[in-house]
């Protein structure tokens, strides 16, 4: 969400520290991530983001991520490859620090790098004057744009094979040319990047929060024929007022437009997160606190497991990375809101993690398999005006996941409290049937993993199961999967 740079005095470090040794390309999930879901079952990957700026990165911060993802068994990584600082001056590229960093991350670690390319060097920007934001203005040639993308994707075609272009242009911030011109900016860098890699899959830059961006680009300027991939991002209470339960919406949205004016490119949400930010009530100009336990560490943890929960439930995603990897240091430039950008991470600067990061780790623990969305099949009884959540899927071994929770934004159904102290004492028991006949054991857990047998609460039923009594909390999620 803010600019980052690379470092180039890391490179000697990083060249000695990085063994020789081949890449391991078997590790690699491209296949799984750039096709849609192929018969009645999908995995959905899920990883993290992280950029690297060139004032602060250090050599013990890159190694430092690479063990976070091993320890916390993440395999997918969206970074930035930044034009303005690769080329900061006209034909005089610098690899030396994305040489190694690319080596190290996929021959060492074996992550699937998802980069998106951004940043328009000062020299050919149409407003060089504008020292702030040169880079988001188009450029004034298009050709040094092609050139360099041919370039990098040459490079890195071995180890890299989905390039994004551009990221967020739907708000200004990173964008302030015009439509026109950003199409034009679109096609020629799509195209390079087919002449550098005709195998490689071209996404569409992650859109913050506009399907009609989408729709205009692929129906009135017919772009849908240049990308294999579309992406989209998602900050649902921090930089957006809607519930995060709306965000099936917003992902159905941009399926029904990729189907109707594009190709029915996969989607991907390579950007999502909820920061652990507030002050008093204020979490953002978009947004407010209501409750006492919102955008803390541990309800961070509780957002993130929903959101995932949320989005896999849609079908129509096909990877997920989550923004990001660790919080700024107080040091940190950003650009863009300078308290939320701060705190997005799943870890502290120090990578000392977060319950996000144990959140994420189970998520994808018990979703390692393939499995579906059960929704459809689901007969729940609640209370009447009951603001409870279930979601369910089947896994391919015939097991089932249960995950419920009560909504914590209602939009219009809250009080005047404008506090954000809320205490958040809603209780309600629920029961679920599904028309499944599975095994006896079940288990509850909550977003970290923390186990407790639910067997008990399990009957069968003559056309299938009945989860009895599952006890919710406002502000915390239940899940139960059922061998």
């Amino acid at each position: 969400m803010f600019l980052r740079k690379v470092n180039i005095s890391l490179l000697l470090a990083l060249f000695l520290f990085t063994p020789l040794i081949h890449a391991q390309s078997d590790k690699l999930i491209y296949d799984e991530i750039t096709n849609n879901r192929q018969g009645e079952y999908y995995h959905i990957p899920v990883g993290l983001c992280e950029d690297y700026p060139e004032e602060t990165t250090t050599m013990e911060i890159i190694k430092g991520d690479f063990e976070f993802l091993k320890k916390h068994g993440v395999k997918l990584l969206r970074i930035s490859f930044g034009w303005d600082a690769i080329e900061a001056e006209e034909g005089k590229y610098d690899w030396l620090f994305w040489d190694d960093y690319v080596k190290m991350a996929v021959d060492d670690y074996g992550i699937t790098l998802v980069p998106y390319i951004c940043y328009i060097p000062q020299w050919i920007s149409k407003n060089p004057q504008d020292t702030l934001f040169f880079w988001n203005y188009p450029p004034k040639d298009l050709k040094p744009w092609s050139d360099f993308i041919k370039t990098l994707v040459t490079r890195y075609k071995d180890r890299i094979r989905t390039w994004e272009i551009w990221n967020e242009p739907d708000i200004w911030i990173y964008w302030q040319g015009t439509r026109d011109e950003f199409a034009e900016f679109m096609k020629v860098g799509s195209e390079a990047v087919k002449e550098a890699d005709p195998t490689a899959k071209v996404v569409f830059p992650g859109i913050a929060y506009d399907p009609e961006f989408v729709k205009s680009l692929f129906k009135d300027y017919n772009l849908g024929s240049n990308f294999d991939i579309v992406n989209m991002h998602n900050y649902y209470e921090t930089w957006h007022r809607h519930p995060i339960e709306e965000i099936t919406t917003y992902i159905n949205e941009v399926r029904d437009v990729v189907w109707r004016y594009g190709k029915n490119q996969p989607l991907w949400m390579a950007e999502v997160g909820y920061s652990t930010f507030r002050k008093g009530a204020r979490v953002s100009d978009s947004y407010s606190a209501y409750f006492e336990y919102e955008h803390t560490p541990e309800y961070q943890a509780v957002h993130l497991f929903k959101t995932l929960v949320l989005a896999a439930s849609t079908e129509n995603i096909e990877a997920v990375a989550w923004y990001e990897v660790k919080d700024l240091p107080p040091h940190e430039g950003v650009i863009g809101d300078n308290d939320n950008n701060r705190y997005l991470g799943v870890a502290y600067p120090d990578h000392k993690p977060k319950p996000a990061a144990r959140a994420l780790q189970f998520f994808n623990e018990l979703f390692s398999q393939k499995y579906k969305s059960i929704d459809d099949m689901l007969w729940v009884n609640k209370a009447v005006g009951s603001d409870v959540q279930t979601h369910a899927f089947q896994n391919e071994d015939g097991s089932i996941i249960v995950a419920a929770w009560i909504q914590t934004i209602l939009p219009g159904k809250q009080m005047e409290d404008k506090s954000g102290m809320v205490k958040d004492n809603r209780k309600e028991n629920v029961s679920v049937r599904i028309p499944v006949q599975t095994g006896s054991k079940a288990t509850l857990y909550n977003e970290l993993g923390d186990a407790k047998d639910f067997s008990s609460s399990l009957k069968k039923t003559d056309d299938g199961i009945e989860l009895k009594d599952i006890s919710l909390e406002g502000g915390k999620i239940a899940v139960i999967k059922i061998e």
